[in-house]
């Protein structure tokens, strides 16, 4: 396995390993510098709620820079999607076929209802109805929308050059544009003009006359983009060593532009936009290739290159919903297996959940890499990771027995955690940065991979719990095959309570490394404790005697509760040390979870014991 991992990381710095592109252009956004590519998916993701265009054959990059450059075709692109029909109404907007509109839509809407917005703003989040926060919403996401088109106007070619002579001190042809960088670093081949546009306008040439508009559409860009700061492309040079990155109008207002890496770097990145503009594609890679030799000259700050563009074709990759794919068709193909062709069908099934396994490996190994720690640091992670220890789990269970109970299980677990995993990676950035509690790879790699290792057995012992219940009731003469899931079921419950109580353990270690007590009653501390209690317990009325398959396959349904609510429902108390695991919104969907496992635990154990008395 470590000769496998270690290939693997060898292989992937081997692909991406070709030269730098626009996509791959490194960003700092969020304390983490990360690929161009993933900022414009971010951008999307908060804009349009998605993270691609799926009605436009425009990639997320090409959609970001037609925004920065200002370009027609892409500001067309309705990308504000509106679903509540009340929040369109007092919006005064048209209802659209899909209540999705343009930012030059939205602006003209905002417009007209700035008064009532500013008065929704001033109000307390806890008196706005759900239509006025999803109002401001909007509104926000229009300013930032506007903040984002303004990033890059430093650099674009939008100011028009109509005399001969201040286009011959330009290098530039009389009736091209230029962009503001250009015009500003070549003002002092224009010292003659500043003069002449101090006097009288009557004694002004024509050479003045278009001198002193185009300083005027300089101020005016100067004025609107003061704020224009989010696109922190410019990292500092090695002399600041741990500074802020910058955005291009930071280095061309603040006076940076004396610095040469820095004036070779924004020269690069206007000469790509100017080929870019013109489709000289010749000459986009010329000044792509100059910025990557700049970028890496100047500061050891930069990721290396292969690291960038693995996280930007892990983003293009999707790897988790190949994997989704490949399971639901296994979880198709094991159910087929119950009525007919059942060694054929089983093998398919198992084959196809081994593939999703390898796309969920690939992914979770990415991360890994792209991040440098282990994969657990976060909600989103855990879940992800706590899927892919169910299904491998599942399938080890599956290649001892050969029943098809583990390729069930197996196919189960990855359709529910990915499933799961989706919503949450719609919260935004999924490589975030980690809060200083978690900053340490010995315990990301002990303490938290071997709870939520535990988690994840937990997981398939109740869902194996719920197997036998089902089987129960469908086929309760075949006392065979359910003694064979009861045996199972049992060895992955004491597999779980290993690994939960020795991560439990572990994490009383570090929290006394860390916060100087090894246990406090925090509420994680008291879940995680909770766990092992009632694992103990079921194991130990299991030995007794006192319960038997049906009884305890309910008492492993049971058990999800108390493993969901340790890893999610603690979260809701908003108390304790464990902060970086806290999440909203989940209530409604705890309880619903609850009640369904309820309601198989106890149904189930009421009619399986009607269909053994039968």
């Amino acid at each position: 396995m470590i000769r496998l991992f270690i290939f693997i990381i060898s292989f992937s710095s081997f692909i991406f390993s070709s030269n730098l592109s626009f996509e791959d252009i490194p960003i700092q956004e969020e304390g983490r510098v990360k690929p161009l590519d993933t900022f414009a998916k971010n951008q999307l993701l908060r804009i349009y709620g998605k993270r691609t265009l799926s009605d436009n054959d425009v990639s997320s990059t090409d959609w970001l820079f037609g925004v920065l450059a200002g370009d027609p075709k892409v500001l067309s692109i309705p990308v504000f999607y509106i679903l509540n029909p009340e929040v369109i109404y007092a919006l005064e907007l048209d209802m659209t076929d899909g209540r999705k509109y343009t930012f030059k839509q939205i602006s003209k809407a905002i417009e007209l209802k700035i008064e009532m917005l500013e008065k929704i703003d001033e109000k307390s989040e806890d008196v706005r109805t759900l239509v006025e926060q999803q109002l401001l919403q909007i509104y926000f996401n229009a300013i930032h929308f506007k903040m984002l088109q303004s990033d890059f106007t430093c650099l674009t070619p939008i100011i028009p050059i109509t005399n001969d002579i201040i286009a011959e001190r330009l290098g530039v042809e009389n009736g091209e544009n230029v962009s503001f960088f250009k015009f500003a670093r070549n003002l002092d081949k224009m010292r003659d003009f500043i003069v002449s546009v101090e006097q009288d306008p009557v004694s002004w040439s024509s050479a003045d006359s278009s001198f002193f508009k185009n300083i005027q559409i300089l101020q005016s860009l100067s004025t609107s983009s003061l704020s224009s700061n989010m696109l922190k492309i410019v990292p500092p040079v090695d002399s600041h060593h741990g500074g802020e990155w910058m955005s291009p109008w930071e280095i061309v207002s603040f006076g940076k532009l004396k610095t040469s890496y820095y004036n070779d770097l924004l020269i690069s990145l206007e000469d790509y936009i100017d080929s870019r503009y013109k489709g000289n594609q010749s000459g986009m890679s010329k000044s792509i290739i100059s910025y990557e030799t700049t970028l890496y000259d100047m500061s050891s700050e930069v990721p290396s290159l292969s690291n960038l563009k693995r996280e930007t074709w892990y983003n293009q990759a999707n790897l988790f919903t190949s994997s989704i794919v490949f399971y639901i068709i296994s979880f198709i193909l094991v159910c087929f297996s119950l009525l007919f062709s059942p060694n054929i069908l089983r093998k398919l099934s198992f084959l196809s959940v081994l593939i999703g396994l390898g796309y969920h490996f690939y992914g979770i190994i990415l991360r890994m890499v792209i991040m440098g720690r282990p994969p657990v640091s976060t909600i989103y992670e855990s879940i992800i990771f706590v899927g892919f220890i169910s299904v491998l789990l599942a399938l080890i269970l599956e290649y001892f027995r050969k029943d098809g109970l583990g390729t069930l299980t197996a196919a189960l677990s990855g359709i529910i955690f990915q499933y799961v995993s989706f919503g949450y990676a719609s919260d935004g950035d999924t490589l975030g940065v980690l809060v200083a509690v978690l900053n340490s790879n010995f315990w990301l790699a002990t303490h938290v991979t071997t709870i939520t290792i535990g988690y994840g057995t937990s997981i398939v012992a109740g869902l194996m719990g719920h197997i036998y219940i089902f089987y129960l009731i469908l086929f309760p003469k075949n006392r065979k095959k359910l003694l064979s899931i009861y045996n199972n079921t049992f060895g992955v419950t004491i597999l779980a309570l290993f690994f939960t109580l020795f991560g439990t353990i572990l994490g009383g270690i570090w929290a006394d490394q860390s916060w100087g007590r090894f246990w406090g009653w925090d509420p994680k501390e008291n879940g995680a404790l909770l766990i092992c209690m009632w694992q103990i317990f079921m194991i130990h009325l299991r030995l007794t005697g006192i319960v038997k398959g049906l009884g305890f396959a309910v008492g492993m349904v049971i058990n999800n509760i108390i493993v969901i609510m340790a890893w999610f429902g603690v979260n809701l108390l908003s108390i304790g040390l464990h902060s970086y695991g806290f999440v909203s919104g989940i209530a409604i969907n705890l309880i619903i979870f609850s009640s369904i496992e309820l309601i198989i635990g106890l149904g189930g154990y009421w009619v399986g014991k009607i269909r053994q008395s039968r």
